[in-house]
């Protein structure tokens, strides 16, 4: 009976050491969702960069429908490129060490933008059908090429950032129990704030 319970007690002192060591700090979570960002945000730079020269080379041998994807191509992963570079720099200028109150705000502002941007390309990709469907109307064949080139680049694009950005917002939201378990650490009482470890 004895060792049933002192082995009892040792599995739940074990227990309970382990779970005090899988919370994280503030530092090491804030640490993990920058390097999710920059990883993001260097995944999206890559993207556009290997579109940018896939194009750029395709689009002086390309005719019909296949110039005008390109041509999409290179207007889009242009912008791309724009917002991935803007990206990176205000990384590079983020605090190291942000408070508590600035991590939680930062860390659930970028799941909502996230989400946000995963309806914006589900209204590209709608928008890439939209003007596949227009190209079969059109009388021209100059605007039937146009329309179902843009409208293939648009629905390619669309569908890479939305899983992007899908990707992502599942990532960051992956650390909102990490972020809860650290934040049960902290209480207010009559005296002040108090941490527990």
């Amino acid at each position: 009976m004895k060792k049933s319970l002192i082995g009892f007690l040792m599995l739940f002192a074990g227990i309970q050491l382990l779970y005090a060591q899988s919370v994280p700090t503030l530092p090491q979570l804030t640490e993990r969702q920058a390097r999710l960002q920059r990883t993001g945000t260097w995944t999206l730079a890559g993207w556009s960069l290997a579109n940018l020269a896939v194009s750029g080379i395709a689009i002086g041998k390309a005719e019909g429908s296949a110039r005008y994807f390109h041509e999409m191509n290179l207007y889009w992963n242009a912008v791309n490129v724009g917002i991935a570079g803007a990206g990176l720099l205000s990384l590079r200028k983020k605090s190291p060490s942000p408070t508590l109150s600035s991590a939680v705000k930062e860390h659930y502002t970028l799941q909502k933008t996230l989400l946000f941007n995963s309806g914006l390309d589900v209204a590209y990709i709608t928008s890439g059908f939209w003007l596949l469907d227009k190209s079969k109307t059109e009388t021209t064949i100059t605007r039937q090429n146009r329309f179902r080139g843009f409208g293939q680049a648009v629905v390619v694009q669309g569908g890479f950032l939305l899983i992007f950005d899908v990707t992502n917002y599942l990532l960051h939201r992956s650390d909102n129990a990490r972020l809860h378990q650290l934040l049960d650490k902290v209480s207010l009482n009559g005296n002040g704030v108090t941490l527990q470890f």
